[in-house]
């Protein structure tokens, strides 16, 4: 079986920068939420805060994919055959990885690809967290405009 492995290197910087990014995102959601307290806070501040930890999660989860991939050539192999099933085990001509979206394609002769490793959950989870952060995120800048419009209007009417 011709196999493109993961690159090592690649993997480990995914966990690196991923954790990293993900431990910044949640010490800011959190900092955010507890600066005022969720209670007390404005609604900007609250939708900013959710939108660090939606954000904190998505990297941690992209994280958590990419720890799947971390085989060598006969825990590939043995993926690959679990994948495909008994019948087409003997048909794998080969495997490749994609980082984005997170998959190792194992290539069966005549039946196509097969997806192996990555829990199936890891890639809508990871869309899913990303849009609800960016979402957000876009939700608290208008709110913000909002209120300094309001503030700017209660000024000039003063």
């Amino acid at each position: 079986m011709s196999d493109d492995q993961p690159n090592v290197i690649a993997l480990l910087l995914i966990g690196l920068v991923g954790l990293a990014v993900a431990g910044g995102f949640a010490v800011f959601g959190f900092t955010t939420l507890a600066r005022h307290g969720i209670r007390h806070a404005k609604r900007e501040t609250v939708l900013r805060g959710f939108a660090g930890l939606a954000a904190a999660a998505a990297a941690a989860m992209y994280v958590w994919g990419a720890l799947h991939l971390v085989k060598d050539e006969s825990m590939t192999t043995e993926a690959c055959r679990a994948a495909v099933g008994r019948a087409h085990a003997a048909d794998i001509t080969g495997s490749d990885v994609s980082y984005l979206p997170l998959h190792l394609n194992c290539h069966v002769r005549g039946a196509g690809s097969y997806a192996a490793a990555v829990p199936e959950y890891v890639n809508p989870a990871v869309l899913g967290l990303a849009l609800t952060a960016v979402a957000l995120g876009v939700f608290a800048a208008f709110a913000s405009e909002l209120r300094a419009r309001d503030n700017f209007r209660k000024e000039k009417a003063s």
